[in-house]
């Protein structure tokens, strides 16, 4: 027994154990400092007001820890998710006191004191928080914060920025002649404009852009379609195999090409991982795959690849080949104290065919082309319908879907056009032509239900109908016989086939969503609301191994088909190999001053309300789900992640806490500061104070509703986020 017990205790990892112990402590101590200072505001110009305060209490529910000190009692309560100041004439849980005439008689209570002073005492707490927020963030800056490069990683096509003529890898470095150092900046500086937005920065070639842009208008806000940047390294962070290789992609059959850096013979597979090995010896490893966490591609089918523009580029332009990627990849030697080594791995990734399901959609019209185009000094023009392409009719003779890449596989070729466009009396019939460039197609793809389908060779971008053009002959759909021309789709679902293996051990896929069309409404030609096949076509494409069932409308009713099998296009390969998990770009953001840490400080507190803003009020339209929402579980479990990447997120994490809680006290909900807030302007206004029912109304509402917000965020967090371990 007694070697038994010194076997358990020699297998505890007490360094590991020392550490998570550590990273709760640590949550919870920031937790209570946010929490701390918030009541500490209140209880600061409550005591400066002369209101007596009979309790200070950090937590919520039954009392743990009580100490009298002079007219006040200190106290821990139960519940570690809030706090609350106690004053004479001030209590949530009575709400009648507000309005006691008799307690209105003691000088010294909060009800007895005038209007502007009772507001000092109840914003107190949130302009706490905001101080706090500050403060936590300015000592980031002074040690330095890594934040997303200003370089745009996608323009979205239709958007102002794409029409204008940005391009990915684009550099911002002023908006409004204001200096852009994140691209945090960016969106900040967009979604606060009023009118027109000027962008000044640089290319990727060097060359220099001055732009002036209307933003658009959108459900989240104002929006010039610009994303940020990843990089060419895959994240240290990963943990699973299917964080790396996407399921039924070619990534999936990625083979190493000589000797790894372990010494593993040429060819052989790399286990890497699951998130549960750390915990658990026994667990099974993740799929193979030769990609490692960390690894930096230093080159494609033997071109040096510089940027991630470079990559997106080479993995479209030889998408019917075997690609070879070369990666930097750096190990620890054997010698835990010695140097690092860095090797040079090849792995090569087969092709794929382009996913089909036998339909060809309606060609739909012209929506946008770029500033300066081949497009555009053709005379193509927005709104225009192309019906042929060198004689090819579009949705009988060519599948719409196409059209990109074959406008690059004529470059440097003359491309003829005929469009039909809109007249005075009746359409017109023109024909053009245009000589495009080598840009791949679909490497600007469609992110939005209503963004339309580029051509970055010429420079245009254009709609795709959900209607059925054609079924493609000898295709699974035409086998059905319930598919015709002329019917429209109104919905599609990505549904997981029936597997007889459970899946991999620490494998986090998620099955994607469905994907809605049938919202579509009957729009007037040119508005940018009209849904895009092309969208739909794209998310089937990123689910190559799932069956689709397919909605139609026959003219009669709704109805659906499942198509099992997978096809593929012949000759038309996919635009990507299906490697994630790239880093986001990041440049370090450090005050080389108090003075410049303290700006910077200011800059991240005004971005993170705004996000939090721009966040609320997406969850308040319903464009945002549920599952957004995190609870007390949430926040503790994030906490204690983010806690184990160092000290510098942790303080990130505390003052967007406190930023947050600042922001949500405020919202004009009864038992909450806002609410009180809102009382207190009525009572400045009609200069009488709310009659006693109508408050105690409110407060049983108010009281309701936060109690029935925290029943739902817990029951987010433990069934449906399922944050029931604070594990990394």
């Amino acid at each position: 027994m007694e070697d038994l017990a010194f076997q358990l205790v020699a297998a505890i990892d007490f360094g590991g154990l020392f550490t998570k112990i550590l990273n709760v402590l640590s949550v919870a101590l920031g937790l209570g400092l946010v929490i701390f200072f918030h009541e500490l505001g209140h209880f600061a110009v409550a005591k400066w007001c002369n209101v007596h305060v009979e309790r200070f209490s950090i937590g919520i529910g039954p009392i743990l820890w009580s100490r009298q000190k002079g007219e006040t009692e200190y106290a821990l309560s139960a519940l570690p998710f809030g706090g609350y100041v106690k004053m004479l004439g001030q209590d949530d849980m009575d709400p009648n006191q507000m309005t006691s005439s008799e307690i209105a008689e003691n000088t010294r209570s909060y009800s007895a004191k005038s209007v502007p002073q009772r507001m000092a005492i109840i914003s107190a707490g949130v302009v706490m928080n905001i101080i706090t927020g500050f403060l936590f963030f300015t000592i980031c800056y002074w040690y330095g914060v890594n934040e997303p490069s200003p370089v745009v990683g996608n323009v979205v096509p239709g958007f102002p920025a794409w029409i204008a003529g940005m391009k990915d890898g684009d550099r911002i470095e002023s908006i409004n002649e204001d200096e852009i150092r994140s691209f945090g900046d960016i969106f900040q500086s967009v979604v606060l404009s009023t009118g027109d937005v000027r962008l000044q920065g640089k290319h990727l070639d060097g060359s220099a852009f001055d732009l002036t842009l209307t933003p658009d208008r959108g459900s989240s806000g104002r929006s010039v379609g610009l994303q940020s940047a990843p990089t060419n390294t895959l994240s240290p962070d990963l943990v699973n195999a299917d964080d790396i290789a996407m399921a039924g992609f070619p990534a999936m059959q990625a083979k190493l090409l000589g000797g790894d850096a372990d010494g593993s013979p040429p060819g052989a597979p790399v286990a890497l991982p699951s998130a549960g090995d750390a915990a658990k010896s026994d667990t099974p490893a993740a799929p193979a795959t030769p990609f490692r966490p960390g690894d930096r591609l230093i080159a494609l089918q033997g071109t040096p690849v510089a940027t991630f523009v470079d990559r997106n580029r080479l993995t479209a332009k030889f998408a019917a080949e075997d690609l070879v990627h070369t990666f930097e990849r750096t190990t620890k030697s054997g010698d835990p104290s010695g140097p690092k080594i860095t090797t040079i791995v090849k792995i090569t990734v087969p092709p794929a065919n382009v996913r089909s399901i036998g339909l060809w959609m309606a060609m739909g019209p012209v929506r946008a082309i770029r500033a300066g185009s081949i497009a555009e000094k053709a005379g193509l023009k927005v709104g225009d319908i192309i019906l042929s392409v060198d004689d090819m009719a579009m949705g009988t003779d060519f599948d719409p879907v196409r059209l990109p890449t074959y406008f690059s596989e004529h470059a440097a070729k003359i491309v003829r056009l005929k469009v039909s466009r809109q007249a005075a009396a009746a359409p017109e019939q023109h024909e053009l032509e245009m000589v495009p460039t080598d840009d791949p197609g679909w490497i600007e793809t469609p992110l939005f239900q209503t963004s339309p389908l580029s051509i970055p060779a010429i420079g245009a971008a254009y709609q795709i109908f959900p209607n059925i053009a054609k079924v493609v002959p000898g295709s699974e759909a035409e086998k059905t016989g319930l598919f015709a021309k002329g019917q429209k789709i109104t919905r599609i679902e990505l549904v997981e086939a029936e597997s007889t293996t459970e899946a991999p051990a620490g494998s986090t896929k998620k099955t994607p969503p469905q994907l809605m069309l049938n919202e579509l409404r009957e729009k007037q030609p040119g508005t940018k609301e009209d849904i895009n096949w092309a969208w739909a076509f794209n998310a089937i494409q990123y689910s190559p191994d799932r069956q689709i069932r397919i909605y139609f409308d026959d003219g009669k009713s709704e109805q659906a088909e499942l198509l099992k099998n997978i096809e593929k296009v012949p000759d038309w390969y996919s635009w990507t190999r299906g490697i994630a998990g790239w880093n986001p770009a990041v440049e370090l953001q450090k005050g080389e001053s108090l003075g410049q840490a303290t700006s910077l400080g200011l800059r991240k507190t005004r971005q993170t309300g705004v996000s939090i803003y721009m966040t609320l009020r997406s969850l308040f339209r319903g464009d945002l789900p549920a599952d957004s929402f995190s609870g007390p579980v949430g926040i503790l479990s994030i906490g204690y992640r983010v806690a184990s990447q160092g000290l510098t997120d942790l303080l990130l994490f505390l003052g967007f806490l406190s930023i947050n809680l600042a922001i949500l006290n405020f919202l004009p909900i009864p038992v909450l500061d806002g609410g009180h807030m809102v009382f207190l302007i009525w009572e400045g206004i009609t200069r009488r104070k709310p009659s006693p029912r109508i408050i105690g109304y409110a407060h049983a509402v108010g009281l309701l509703f936060i109690i029935s917000l925290f029943m739902f965020v817990m029951y987010i967090d433990l069934f449906v986020n399922k944050f029931v371990s604070m594990s990394n």
